[in-house]
């Protein structure tokens, strides 16, 4: 996956200032061809889920409604729920290790 032009702005920034390089930025997952648009829809997923006191995983049933508005097909699908829920629990394990750190 490429940089965005905000990054490639806030590298510009950072370099004409000296500044050091955002850790979000150095610590950018590299993503193997063609995992973009599982990175993606985690991300579009992620409007999804439900929170109240924390949050909460993202609904199966919305992944199925993506699969199905993206025309994937029986495999596809599969793969689309296998990698947003491995997605999704070490974003929930992230976020709960950060609650406990408050």
């Amino acid at each position: 996956m490429e940089m965005g032009e905000a990054e490639l702005r806030i590298l510009k920034e950072c370099y004409a200032w000296k500044r050091k390089i955002p850790n979000a930025i150095l610590d950018a997952p590299e993503l193997h061809l063609g995992l973009e648009f599982y990175f993606t829809a985690f991300y579009e997923l992620n409007t999804t889920r439900s929170v109240g006191w924390s949050a909460g995983p993202i609904p199966y049933f919305s992944v199925a409604e993506y699969a199905m508005l993206h025309d994937l097909d029986e495999e596809e699908t599969e793969d689309l729920h296998y990698h947003i829920r491995r997605m999704d629990k070490a974003f929930l394990e992230h976020n709960a290790k950060k609650d406990k750190e408050k």
